[in-house]
């Protein structure tokens, strides 16, 4: 099975470019590999509760429907722990299944998977 981790910067200020990380993963998912998400930066605004339903892409799908798509897969979802707390966010605003890293995990995730950044 071949393992890839995605990763972002893009945020609510590109919802088009913010949602291509998840398009992708949903295609990955459904074509059998193994995935993982890791948002830094202003993407990490994309793992609050609130602000899923408020991204829309120029184009399908919607977020909402790929991270749905996602945790229902047991995707993980990591979102950089010091970006996200820069900030000023909480993590009781996170997605479900959602967790706060560091780049230290970034780093063991990235020794023996594909990357691939949007």
């Amino acid at each position: 099975m071949e393992k890839i981790l995605v990763y972002s910067t893009w945020g609510p200020t590109d919802p088009t470019r913010a949602g291509l990380a998840f398009t992708f993963a949903k295609v990955a998912k459904k074509e059998g590999s193994d995935v993982v998400i890791f948002l830094f930066h202003d993407a990490v605004s994309l793992a609050r509760q609130e602000m899923v339903e408020h991204i829309v892409p120029i184009g399908p799908p919607l977020l909402k429907d790929s991270i749905k798509f996602l945790l229902s897969e047991s995707v993980k979802i990591y979102v950089c722990k010091p970006c996200f707390e820069l900030r000023g966010m909480d993590e009781v605003e996170l997605i479900q299944d959602a967790e706060l890293k560091g780049m230290d995990m970034f780093f063991e995730l990235s020794k023996d998977r594909k990357l691939v950044t949007f």
